[in-house]
């Protein structure tokens, strides 16, 4: 069926290079000759192609993994292109998320990159292969730190995604624990003043009841003279054990 279709289709006239992709793609070839229009009595010297190219396109080109800077992340802060590139500012100064409509969203994104996928415009750590979160990077930490409170800033305020808001937050505690980074700690100043008796509902325990009557705090706590049967009882019981009262002489 394909030979006769063949035979017919080269006995007329190709009109157009629609009629010839179409007879390539229904006899499954792919012709290496030019895509001009060629005459009829040219088609018997048309050269064919029996084998499919069966390459798969090539994948867009992903950021770099190996860094120079992967082991002394550090040294990237100090290098001439960092400074070119961000200047005295930080890495997230002047990000602005891309984002459909006139409202911004209230949250930020959960990852920039699903792995060869990479988002529109990703957050400042994501968008440059040579910073990595670290917790020897301390100046790279420090960007994300109120100087005044020290507190490590929203990611809303920095544009962070949420996964290198959690590596960020791994990073400064550990920095903390290795004494990279100060630990502040709120100062509170009680002006002089007694707060654990200036409530009313709070004040001073009051003195045992023995202090005051020099009687014990309980009444079974003092000397209580035993019934007369139970003495005769157990005089009775350790009689044998007992010394006599009245000795002879």
């Amino acid at each position: 069926m394909a030979a006769s279709s063949r035979a017919m289709l080269l006995g007329g006239s190709l009109a157009s290079s629609a009629a010839r992709a179409a007879f390539n793609r229904f006899c499954g070839l792919r012709h290496v000759a030019t895509t001009s229009l060629l005459l009829p009595e040219q088609l018997s010297f048309r050269i064919y192609c029996t084998e499919v190219n069966q390459e798969e396109p090539t994948k867009p080109v992903d950021r770099e993994i190996d860094s120079r800077y992967k082991e002394m992340p550090w040294k990237y802060l100090e290098s001439e292109e960092y400074i070119n590139k961000y200047g005295s500012n930080p890495v997230w100064f002047g990000y602005r998320r891309n984002f459909k409509g006139q409202i911004p969203p209230q949250k930020t994104r959960k990852m920039c990159i699903r792995k060869d996928h990479i988002c529109g415009n990703p957050c400042p750590i994501c968008r440059d292969q040579n910073l990595f979160v670290d917790y020897r990077n301390v100046k790279l930490l420090e960007q994300f730190i109120c100087p005044h409170t020290n507190i490590i800033y929203d990611p809303i305020h920095t544009g962070v995604c949420m996964k290198k808001y959690k590596e960020l937050i791994r990073a400064i505690n550990q920095a903390q624990d290795n004494g990279l980074l100060p630990v502040s700690t709120p100062l509170i100043s009680f002006q002089d003043m007694d707060w654990s008796n200036w409530h009313p509902a709070v004040s001073k325990t009051p003195p045992s009841p023995a202090l005051c009557s020099k009687t014990s705090w309980y009444p079974w706590y003092d000397w209580q003279q035993p019934p007369e049967k139970k003495i005769k009882l157990f005089r009775r019981i350790y009689k044998d054990y007992l010394k006599e009262e009245n000795n002879p002489s």
